[in-house]
């Protein structure tokens, strides 16, 4: 966890992508410097390739600040998947808990 000046800490929920594991690294955290807190579910779509191709934020998400929204939604955009073959992009979600 982060500490002092630096941003807040963040802790991953669930991860929902059917099939499909986290590459190298695991997932990137949020990175945010705003006196906050909340739940942010970030909906993905994600290339056979591993690349998150879109992302948009979930209704299941609990607060309006924008920045953690942002924090939230960035981090996923920079998020890897294991290759898998086939022509079809897939859906699922990211929870963030930014406190």
């Amino acid at each position: 966890s982060f500490g002092g000046q630096l941003p807040g800490p963040a802790d991953t929920g669930p991860l929902t992508l059917g099939g499909r594991s986290i590459g190298e690294g695991g997932l990137p955290r949020p990175v945010y410097n705003v006196q906050d807190e909340g739940k942010v579910v970030v909906t993905i779509t994600v290339n056979p390739a591993g690349q998150v191709i879109g992302t948009s934020i979930n209704r299941q998400t609990n607060t309006v600040n924008p920045a953690l929204r942002k924090a939230a939604e960035d981090a996923a955009k920079k998020a890897g998947f294991n290759t898998v073959s086939g022509l079809s992009n897939q859906t699922g979600t990211i929870t963030y808990y930014l406190i």
